[in-house]
């Protein structure tokens, strides 16, 4: 008898488990967690991956790797932001040493790091960074921050600036006028 994890499960149950959860199907992660004879057939082993998926413990620990996986996918607003923060106040001094040596890439500091693009190094140990634009990253904080919002209120607005200018010297829509008839034309 296989001796069980801490989730109750099995060795084998565990590799289903973690297949499922990775996004193979039902057969596939059966096939990587048991050894199945060749010459099985599909349907059987289907049987047998659904069987296996109906167990509490195996579909628990399913949506728990799932879980996991998703809350490790999750983008914050606030890392978007430090990083485009880190690109658009980027100083490339941050890639020379005080005696004017250029570092090599493991010895930047994260900012500079984040503001890289890519390098490159030579036959002869020379180094070429090239930086992200950071002018595209300005325009990034910019829009993040609002800044735009009051350069698009002084753009005009046509009808804003017609009614605007007829500041209260209009009537209203005629009042007491005959109905127009089309038959006395």
């Amino acid at each position: 008898m296989s001796a069980k994890n801490e989730h109750g499960l099995t060795p084998q149950q565990e590799v289903f488990a973690q297949e499922v959860a990775k996004g193979k199907s039902l057969s596939e992660a059966y096939r990587a967690a048991y050894k199945v004879k060749p010459g099985t057939k599909p349907e059987s082993i289907h049987v047998r991956a659904s069987e296996l998926m109906s167990n509490v413990k195996v579909s628990v620990r399913v949506r728990g790797l799932q879980a996991e996986s998703a809350d490790k996918a999750v983008l914050e607003a606030s890392e978007i932001m430090r990083e485009i923060r880190r690109v658009a106040v980027s100083d490339i001094a941050g890639i020379m040493h005080d005696d004017g040596r250029v570092k090599l890439p493991h010895e930047l500091d994260p900012a500079t790091r984040a503001a890289v693009a890519s390098f490159k190094i030579d036959e002869y140990g020379r180094i070429e960074y090239k930086f992200w634009d950071k002018n595209s990253a300005l325009d990034k904080a910019g829009k993040i921050l609002g800044l735009y919002e009051l350069d698009n209120k002084q753009k005009s607005d046509p009808l804003v600036d017609l009614l605007a200018s007829l500041s209260g010297n209009v009537l209203g829509p005629a009042q007491g006028l005959p109905p127009i008839d089309d038959e006395d034309e």
